[in-house]
């Protein structure tokens, strides 16, 4: 909030400079972002009143003119502004004057005759129209008050202000004010805070006679004030008040308009003044908005209401936003004769959701939103009345129309001071807590130990005992705290079982030549719908995010495959000609929630490879590696998504439990996410993984004996699955069988139609003995008999 220091000064002294005023303001708790003169460029520019003007000999625009600026002999300046004339007051640069833009002022010749300085215009001087009239760059600023001549324009112009940026926080909303600010002032300078004595003078009537006014929704605006002005006469403002408005960063637009600004920047209630005239019926009536109803603002902005936003209405159609913007129609004018001041409370809740849903912010709004005080309304109203009256703006009908049900109690708040000592960690005195509570306004009693405290109206942030701790330790001083050294036990850091299982499956995937990707667990609903999935699959309902960037980042993952098949899609399409990536994060399941109502979280690993080596057996093969080493054993099963080519798909099975399901991307799917050539993919669920996996064993000696590995090539049917071959035959080689595992697969017109030849290798070794041919022989005659009966499978001739 920018107030500028000349403001402020009026209600507390201010007896030190700019530098200084910032850090004791900051010293008690107030954040400054910092302060800035109104014109710190402009020097050297005075009052001067034109004697003579002539027009230049060698020009058909320029004037040659005498200037007095109180030195005694005129200045000579040529000047070019077609409302120059003789005898107007205006301000002078003289020679060595500084302008805003780094402009400096030298004595020179204009086609030959001598030019002493400069006439200025508003624009030059930095002087907006608002602040004080002027005709901007089609001519000079011409004084149409009578000034000292010589006198620094800087004054007179409010140009000599320097403007406080202050930081004002959500807790303390009375400092969205003049007022607020000025308390906070004299307690950190050590001055008195002086508010105006507040009357108004009233020129009969009853204000009922003029408006009705009824609040249907006393929870949505707890109070509200009305009264009536008639015989209004708009009017530009006085200099003061265009000055303040002006430094404060608003712009003057008239005086009674200029009213209701300046005492919602002194006193911190927002105030809206009624064209009475054009509000239908002469009723207000506070309600909330029905759907199908339209306002259009002050701004020329049409808004459509909805059902719930609260808005103040004539007899028959919104006339206002409640807290937010006045509307067009009702709005005050010239040609207003009778208006109607309000000055109301809003809740604060309902304003910020209304004010984000229609797109408005106001000075007006964000006040109500930070929560603007019941008690002080009426305040407000009457140094509003008291301003229409100083400024001759109209005459004030007698009576206040004051709807206020639920009148708000005084604050009353008990405390220890030797509580406060110990929960500030100053021993701060009692008398110093009386004195510092009283100097922020609020009343005390101290009886021994114990204070009782009342609030100021204003302070609505002050509830406990806390709070006053607060008080008193910001203005004592924060530099009182005494400096101890850190105590204390530090917690060391761990990684859970969670964090364990992820680091050990990365070790494992980066030490097969896997890279990690991460992507954003916020995606689009139409990545998950390429992957074809059935209409009732829980995958394709996704949990929308309330405010997203945009429908790219709409909803929360529920697979880790989409993004996947995106990231492969990428390398391909810039060239890599092979990749190995995994990535390790939650899906959100949004139909089964939490006890605490949040959507299931589940781990999930999604692996994916391409490349000219690389086919449905080599991912098949990581993923067993994988589960190998975690202690998992599974068996297969061909079957799997639908997203996944119908004959290249298998599920890794613990038991029941599908722990994996892998495969080649179908065609379609690939088309769809522009994949010009195979892919393969795998997801697992690193939950389930981490509730299957054992803990390694015993560590087994280096074996002592040798090894003996046999080849074996069987033929079978092209339907026979070789996994629960294999697991058969492994079973049947007893225990002697170290290893097993199959190395190729052949197919070929000599095999016959619907035949495969599948080699397999096993190896023996003995823990105790050296095996001999006998036994391998018998245990490799049992192999056979097991593929032969179980799988119809004969060793190729």
């Amino acid at each position: 909030m920018k107030i500028p220091m000349q403001w402020i000064n009026e209600y507390a002294p201010i007896n030190v400079d700019a530098e200084t005023y910032q850090n004791k303001m900051i010293m008690i708790g107030n954040g400054v972002e910092g302060y800035e003169a109104v014109a710190p460029e402009l020097e050297g520019v005075v009052v001067g009143r034109v004697l003579t003007c002539e027009d230049h000999p060698n020009s058909d625009h320029l004037h040659l003119t005498t200037v007095d600026v109180g030195e005694g002999e005129p200045l000579h300046i040529v000047c070019g502004a077609p409302n120059c004339k003789a005898g107007i007051l205006v301000p002078v640069a003289k020679v060595g004057a500084k302008l805003p833009g780094g402009v400096k002022i030298k004595k020179g010749k204009v086609r030959g005759e001598v030019s002493e300085g400069m006439l200025c215009g508003g624009d030059e001087i930095g002087v907006p129209v608002e602040l004080y009239p002027h005709v901007g760059a089609e001519g000079i600023l011409i004084f149409n008050e009578d000034y000292p001549l010589g006198a620094d324009v800087k004054p007179i112009l409010g140009l000599d202000d320097t403007v406080m940026d202050f930081e004002v926080l959500a807790n303390r909303p009375d400092c969205l004010s003049v007022w607020g600010i000025a308390r906070e002032t004299a307690v950190a300078l050590g001055t008195e805070f002086r508010k105006p004595e507040i009357t108004v003078k009233e020129c009969g009537g009853d204000v009922n006679d003029y408006v009705k006014v009824e609040v249907r929704d006393t929870d949505l605006c707890p109070r509200y004030i009305a009264r009536v002005i008639k015989d209004v006469r708009v009017g530009p403002s006085p200099m003061w008040l265009r000055k303040y408005l002006n430094a404060a960063g608003m712009r003057s637009i008239n005086n009674v308009v200029d009213i209701t600004n300046f005492v919602m920047l002194e006193t911190g209630h927002p105030m809206h003044a009624f064209d009475l005239d054009m509000v239908d019926g002469h009723h207000i009536i506070v309600r909330r908005a029905v759907d199908g109803e339209h306002i259009t603002t002050l701004d020329g902005k049409q808004h459509n209401l909805t059902a719930g936003q609260l808005a103040i209405c004539d007899a028959t159609k919104p006339s206002c936003v409640a807290g937010i913007m006045g509307g067009e129609e009702s709005e005050i004018t010239e040609k207003t004769h009778t208006m109607m001041f309000e000055c109301a409370v809003f809740d604060r809740a309902a304003t910020r959701v209304t004010s984000r849903a229609l797109g408005i912010r106001t000075e007006s709004s964000g006040r109500f939103e930070k929560g603007v005080s019941v008690k002080t309304a009426m305040e407000a109203m009457q140094r509003a009345c008291q301003l229409i009256t100083e400024l001759d703006a109209g005459d004030v009908v007698s009576g206040v129309i004051d709807i206020y049900p639920n009148p708000a109690e005084e604050q009353v708040v008990t405390a220890s001071c030797k509580r406060i000592a110990r929960r500030t960690g100053v021993d701060i005195p009692a008398e110093d807590i009386v004195r510092i509570l009283k100097d922020l306004h609020f009343s005390v009693e101290l009886d021994g130990d114990q204070l009782t405290v009342t609030v100021p109206d204003y302070r609505q942030d002050v509830d406990g005992e806390a709070d006053l701790s607060e008080e008193a330790l910001r203005v004592f001083g924060y530099d009182k705290i005494p400096s101890t050294l850190l105590r204390g036990d530090t917690t060391p850091g761990g990684r859970s079982e969670r964090m364990r299982l992820k680091d050990q499956v990365s070790r494992i995937l980066t030490g097969m030549g896997f890279y990690e990707i991460m992507n954003f667990s916020f995606v689009s609903p139409k990545t998950v719908q390429k992957l074809d999935l059935a209409e009732d699959d829980p995958r394709l309902c996704q949990l929308p995010i309330r405010n997203p960037l945009g429908e790219d980042t709409s909803v929360m993952r529920t697979t880790l495959t989409p993004d996947m098949l995106s990231t492969l899609a990428l390398n391909m399409n810039h060239g890599n000609e092979a990749a190995s990536l995994y990535e390790a994060a939650a899906v959100f399941d949004a139909e089964n929630r939490t006890d605490e109502n949040l959507p299931t979280e589940t781990q999930k690993l999604c692996l994916g490879m391409y490349g000219k080596n690389v086919d449905f057996y080599t991912l098949r093969s990581v993923v067993e590696k994988l589960l190998q080493q975690l202690g998992i054993q599974t068996h297969v099963e061909a079957r799997g998504e639908s997203y996944l080519h119908p004959g290249r798909k298998a599920l890794l099975m613990a038991g029941d439990i599908r722990v994996c399901c892998l495969g080649e991307v179908h065609p379609e799917v690939r088309e769809k996410f522009d994949m010009p050539s195979r892919a393969y993919i795998a997801e697992l669920d690193l939950s389930q993984i981490a509730e299957l996996r054992k803990p390694m064993g015993a560590v087994k000696p280096m074996p002592r004996f040798p090894a003996v590995t046999r080849d074996l090539s069987l033929v079978m049917d092209e339907s026979t699955q070789v996994g629960p071959l294999l697991q058969d035959m492994s079973a049947a080689a007893g225990k002697i069988l170290e290893s097993a595992g199959m190395f190729d697969v052949y197919r070929s017109a000599q095999l016959g139609e619907g035949k495969k030849s599948v080699a397999f290798s096993f190896v023996f070794r003995g823990a105790d003995r050296t095996l001999t041919d006998a036994e391998i022989t018998k245990a490799m005659e049992k192999v056979l008999k097991a593929a032969a009966e179980k799988h119809n499978a004969v060793i190729r001739a």
